[in-house]
């Protein structure tokens, strides 16, 4: 089965960072690194299309983020080691710094998703095929220095991504995702494909520790993103395969 990536969508800057450390799987499913122990699953999930609107505004993302470990009977979920089993690439950021599509030296931006918290804030359900993580986005420029990020360990995305449907605060109305097309692999890996998992009720935080100069470049950052931004008004749609191999 060929490579099935992520796709997510954002809004302006900020949207086009909510999903995206390290490199997505090559092949779907990939299993590389499932510490087998204590597991009776291995899992692969693998988005590849989607949207993320925040404040109304809307950018589609491509090819970033695979989760790949494996899930004890209590589904607890198990990273290979040495990783946090988020893999994910960074995402070129529409605009850069200066907001305009032109190749100017020292405007290109990539934004990358890490996983603020511990790897037990990872949780995913077998069964319904939810993910909830905590994220921070790592923005990338020479001017932004090497720890700009939007959010933090303290101050996550609090992503809650599901197939059924959301009860988000207002504005935001009710979405709902669905589960894929089934099929049975090998005779022990059951598989998921065209899954549609949403989330419209987490806030957007807002940047730190970007640039120098008294938090000014944090606040430019936050003005241009709209960010922070309260839960009832981003909304994540993210399209996914997902691989689940019994042991």
């Amino acid at each position: 089965m060929t490579k099935r990536l992520v796709g997510l969508g954002a809004g302006a800057l900020a949207a086009a960072t909510l999903l995206g450390s390290g490199t997505a799987a090559a092949v779907f499913p990939d299993f590389t690194g499932c510490q087998t122990a204590g597991a009776f699953a291995c899992i692969d999930i693998q988005s590849r299309d989607g949207s993320m609107t925040i404040k109304g505004t809307t950018v589609p993302i491509g090819e970033s983020l695979a989760i790949r470990g494996a899930l004890s009977p209590t589904a607890e979920f198990i990273p290979p080691a040495g990783t946090t089993g988020i893999f994910s690439r960074p995402i070129q950021v529409p605009g850069g710094l200066l907001g305009i599509d032109f190749p100017i030296p020292g405007n290109a931006v990539t934004a990358t998703t890490e996983l603020a918290g511990p790897v037990s804030s990872v949780r995913i359900n077998p069964g319904t095929l939810g993910v909830a993580m905590p994220i921070k986005l790592k923005l990338s420029n020479p001017i932004l220095g090497p720890w700009c990020h939007i959010g933090s360990n303290s101050d996550p995305a609090n992503l809650n991504m599901i197939i059924g449907t959301t009860n988000p605060p207002p504005p935001n109305t009710p979405i709902s995702g669905r589960k894929g097309r089934a099929s049975l692999v090998n005779g022990d890996t059951a598989v998921y494909d065209d899954n549609v998992n949403v989330d419209n009720s987490f806030a957007v935080p807002g940047a730190s520790v970007c640039g120098i100069g008294l938090g000014l470049v944090n606040t430019l950052i936050n003005a241009k993103l709209q960010i922070p931004s309260a839960a009832g008004n981003n909304t994540l749609i993210i399209v996914n395969d997902v691989a689940l191999k019994v042991l």
